[in-house]
Order: C-alpha cells, then sequence, then structure tokens
C-alpha cells in the first residue's frame, strides 16, 4: 500500500525547488538567537544583505550543524499550492506529526517541517511593499519557530533598571520605540524596542531578537542617538533603521509589569494602573498582525493566558524626553516592588 504524502514531503519539494532557483553569491548566514544557532537562507545575495542589517549584532561564524534552517524567497504561491486547494481562495492549511503548512493563493506559503528543523516562507512577489518582503518575513520565521522552541514572540519593547524589567506596548506612532530608546541612551538595561522573545513557561523574561532599533526622523533629531543608519523607509515617512550593537543589551530581563504610552498633554509624565483587558488586547492584536494569525484562536489563547497575571499600567508622555524616562526610571526603582507584591 502506497504511504500518504505528509507535510514534510512536500516542504522538503519546496526546499529542493528553493535550491534550484537559489543564486550563487552570499546568500545566507547564521545568528545566535536564544542560545539556538539559526542559519537563513535566500534565493538572492541582494535579500540576504538586507535580512542581514535586521539581524546586526546577532551574526556569528558558519557553523556545519544550524540547530534549525529558514528559508526566504520570492514567487508565485501558487506553484506550491496544493491540487487540493485549487478551489481555495482563503487560507488552506494541513497539519500532522511532521510539519505545519499554510497556503494563502497568490500571497504567501508558510510550512513549518519538524523533522528537518526547517521553516519556510515564500511571498507572492507582485506588488509587495520592500518592508514586507524583508522585515515582515523574517517576523513570521521568527513567530514560528519560537512557538516549536517553548517560547512566544511578542510585538513590545522592553527595558529595566537593575535587572527589573517591563514591557512598552502600543500600536505604531504610539511612543514605544521613542520611550525605549530612550532608556536605551539612558543607560537603562535593554532588551529591545520592537519585537521581544518571552519564555512559555515560569515567571516571564524576555529575551532579544535583534539589536537594531527603529526611530521616525522627528524623534531621531531629537534624541540624537547618533548610532550608524542602516535602512531609511521612504514608504513609511522616512523611518529609520538604526544599528545599536555598540550597546549591551540584556541576555534576557525579567519582566514585571506592562506599560502602555499615551500621549499626553501635561507638563509631567505619570503612570497609573489601567484596564488589563484593552492593553492586553492590543498586544495580542498588533502581535497577531505581525505574524499573520488572525485566524488561530489558539494563538490568542495562549498569549492571553501568558500575560494574565502580569500588572498593566499606563505611562502618560509629556514632551520633554528626559522626564519620561525619569519617570520611569523611578517607578521601576522605587515602585515597581510593591506594585507586585
Amino acid at each position: 500500500m502506497e504511504e500518504k504524502p505528509t507535510v514534510s514531503d512536500f516542504l522538503q519539494a519546496a526546499v529542493r525547488r528553493f535550491e534550484r532557483l537559489r543564486e550563487s553569491g552570499e546568500t545566507s548566514f547564521q545568528v545566535r538567537i536564544a542560545g539556538q544557532v539559526i542559519e537563513q537562507r535566500f534565493c538572492t545575495a541582494e535579500h540576504a544583505a538586507t535580512v542581514r542589517q535586521y539581524m546586526t549584532g546577532m551574526i556569528v561564524p558558519d557553523t556545519s550543524t544550524p540547530d534549525a534552517v529558514f528559508y526566504y524567497w520570492n514567487e508565485s504561491v501558487n506553484v506550491y499550492k496544493p491540487e487540493s486547494a485549487n478551489n481555495v481562495r482563503a487560507i488552506w492549511q494541513s497539519r500532522d506529526d511532521t510539519g505545519y503548512l499554510r497556503v494563502t493563493p497568490g500571497y504567501a506559503m508558510i510550512g513549518v517541517d519538524h523533522k528537518n528543523r526547517a521553516y519556510l516562507f515564500c511571498r507572492h512577489p507582485s506588488g509587495a511593499k520592500e518592508q514586507l518582503l524583508f522585515g515582515h518575513s523574517m517576523v513570521v520565521l521568527f513567530g514560528w519557530w519560537a512557538r516549536q522552541n517553548q517560547m512566544m514572540l511578542l510585538h513590545s519593547a522592553c527595558v529595566g533598571v537593575n535587572g527589573k524589567g517591563v514591557m512598552i506596548s502600543a500600536r505604531g506612532g504610539g511612543g514605544k520605540s521613542t520611550l525605549s530608546v530612550s532608556c536605551l541612551l539612558g543607560g537603562f538595561d535593554f532588551v529591545a524596542d520592537d519585537y521581544i522573545l518571552v519564555n512559555r513557561e515560569g515567571p516571564l523574561r524576555a529575551m532579544p531578537l535583534y539589536r537594531t532599533v527603529g526611530l521616525n526622523p522627528d524623534m531621531e533629531s531629537k534624541l540624537k542617538p547618533g548610532l550608524p543608519v542602516v535602512r531609511v523607509y521612504d514608504e513609511r515617512g522616512g523611518k529609520m533603521l538604526l544599528d545599536a550593537s555598540r550597546f549591551d543589551f540584556a541576555k534576557e530581563l525579567p519582566v514585571h509589569a506592562i506599560l502602555c504610552p499615551k500621549i499626553g498633554g501635561g507638563d509631567e509624565p505619570c503612570i497609573r494602573p489601567t484596564d488589563r483587558g484593552s492593553v492586553l488586547a492590543k498586544i495580542i492584536d498588533s502581535t497577531a498582525s505581525q505574524l499573520g494569525v488572525f485566524r488561530d484562536p489558539e494563538q490568542y489563547r495562549q498569549m492571553a493566558q501568558r500575560l494574565l497575571t502580569i500588572p498593566v499600567y499606563e505611562i502618560s508622555l509629556c514632551r520633554d524626553l528626559d522626564k519620561n524616562r525619569e519617570c520611569l526610571r523611578k517607578f521601576i526603582e522605587k515602585e515597581l516592588d510593591t506594585c507586585t507584591d
């Protein structure tokens, strides 16, 4: 009796096609994230060079045995659509003991091959914006990899003082990166300004994914970080990706509270308890948006369950960036212990 093809069989065939499409040149590199070495492979040297910039500070010399391999490429994803999905216009997915596969016809394919520790992301190139092809694909694969390694990727910043950390969570333009980068420049413990990895069990700890930070031009001119510019995104209002690898990043930081920044109109910043549900909803919704897991209620449940016991606060920001930072420092040093007792 002929054996039924597995998800791993399908994904290995996709990898063989990837290798046939692959150009010569520097199309791969390795990074160390949360203690594991991940090899990132691309079809073109240009794509590899772009993602390599994001991973500043995490790149390591090539080893012969990476713990996992990520594959990225741009091609019509309809090539990979299984015959059983010919009439599917939305999302087709399959899961078995060997792996997971999801195809959004005309848009993207995501695959997780458990047997070979391989993670695949192919995106249709037509009309795709640059940041979606590069930054988005990287975040998606790291999100899937984290799930297989008892971790979770969240769309949040994380800073701390004396080994006590807080998550800073807000939608784009809410002050998350400005506040966290200000803290980095002010000597705080620092994990990230945009995405963090957290452990799935035990006391919540945050870990960095890369050592770049992002600022809008007006905030970059106010903070004056003096960091090398990696990229400028004209399609995102000139947002700047900066190389912060000269700073010491915290390998991991215990998270004692979640702060939601709010642009206030007062002369002094303040921190006060706020509604847990609305803040967690923002974190979960923005993370789901970045990872493309809108239709996966299990992922929503797991994120909510992980964050449910963490105290939640709102920090009302004033125009003085130094005051905002020092308000947060005082909160962490003087008040956080009593808030979490």
